[in-house]
C-alpha cells in the first residue's frame, strides 16, 4: 500500500510487519530512469527523530544525486531497536527494513548487492546492527554519533560490511569511550570499530592514521571490507557538516 506524489520523486508508503502497519518514506533519484537498477541508501533518525526530521538533516537524496533511491523508515515511536527505551526489538526492526527494501523492489529496479544504511545516535546504532545482525541485507552502513548498545553489536552474524564510524572526541550524550545510558551499557568507539575490522577480515594491529583539520581518520589494513573511523575533535552529539556527503561517498564511491 502505498501514496504517491510523482511530480517530487517523492512516496510515502507502509509495510505491514509483525502485525503493525509501519511507513517510510521513498524518493527517487533526478533523472529517475525505470529502466536502472539503483542502489538504495537508508536514513534512520535519532531518538524522538521522526523519518521526516531525518530527511531534514541526513538529506541523502541531495547528495547522491541521480546515483541512488533514499528511504527514511519511520521507527515505532520514533526509536530503534536495542536501546533501553525502545518498544520494538532488533528483530522486528530488521523485518522492517527488509520488508521495506521487497516493498522497494517491488515497484522500482534496485540493485540488492548495494543496499546502505547510516543514522544519527540511535539510528546509527540502528545502522550497525544491519550490518551486525544481517550482512545479508546490506553492503556498507556509517554510523554518526553512533548509540551502541550491547544488542546492536554483539551476537553478531558471519559477513563482512563496509562500515564507517564518525564519532566526536568530546560526546556528551553517547560518549566516545562509553558508558551507561538510560540504565544500559553501551560500547566505546574504538572498541565498536575494532569488532567491525576484525570482522571485515582487517589487521588490527595495522591501523593508518591521517589528520584532516579537526578530523582524524583511523583505517585497518588489509580489510575484505573497507573499515574506517572518523574522531571529530569537537563535534559534539549531532549529525556532523560534511557527514551526508562522507557517507555518500564512502558508499558510492
Amino acid at each position: 500500500m502505498a501514496t504517491s506524489f510523482a511530480q517530487s520523486g517523492l512516496n510515502s508508503r507502509v509495510v505491514l510487519v509483525d502485525g503493525m502497519i509501519r511507513p517510510y518514506t521513498l524518493i527517487l533519484p533526478r533523472n529517475y530512469k525505470p529502466w536502472r537498477a539503483y542502489p538504495v541508501i537508508i536514513g534512520f533518525g535519532g531518538n524522538s527523530h521522526t523519518a521526516s526530521k531525518a530527511r531534514s538533516y541526513e538529506r541523502f537524496e541531495s547528495a547522491a544525486g541521480d546515483r541512488a533511491i533514499v528511504v527514511y523508515p519511520q521507527g515505532l515511536d520514533n526509536v530503534w531497536g536495542g536501546a533501553p527505551y525502545a518498544r520494538t526489538s532488533i528483530k522486528s526492526d530488521i523485518r522492517f527494513i527488509r520488508a521495506v527494501v521487497d516493498n522497494v523492489g517491488l515497484t522500482h529496479r534496485i540493485d540488492r548487492s548495494r543496499i546502505y544504511a547510516a543514522g544519527l545516535s540511535n539510528g546509527g546504532g540502528m545502522a550497525a546492527a544491519l550490518a551486525c545482525h544481517a550482512p545479508d541485507l546490506v553492503a556498507g552502513v556509517a554510523g554518526v554519533a553512533g548509540a551502541y548498545y550491547n544488542p546492536t553489536v554483539t551476537n553478531c552474524a558471519p559477513g563482512t560490511v563496509s562500515t564507517l564510524i564518525m564519532h566526536a572526541d568530546n560526546d556528551d550524550v553517547v560518549r566516545f569511550d562509553g558508558g551507561v545510558r538510560h540504565g544500559a551499557p553501551y560500547r566505546s568507539v574504538p572498541s565498536v570499530f575494532a569488532d567491525f575490522g576484525r570482522r571485515n577480515g582487517c589487521d588490527m594491529k595495522k591501523v593508518g592514521t591521517r589528520q584532516y583539520g579537526d578530523v582524524t581518520v583511523s583505517a585497518p589494513a588489509g580489510c575484505g571490507a573497507r573499515t574506517e573511523m572518523r574522531k571529530i575533535r569537537g563535534g559534539g552529539h549531532t549529525w556532523f557538516p560534511g557527514a551526508t556527503d562522507q557517507a555518500v561517498k564512502f558508499f558510492l564511491g
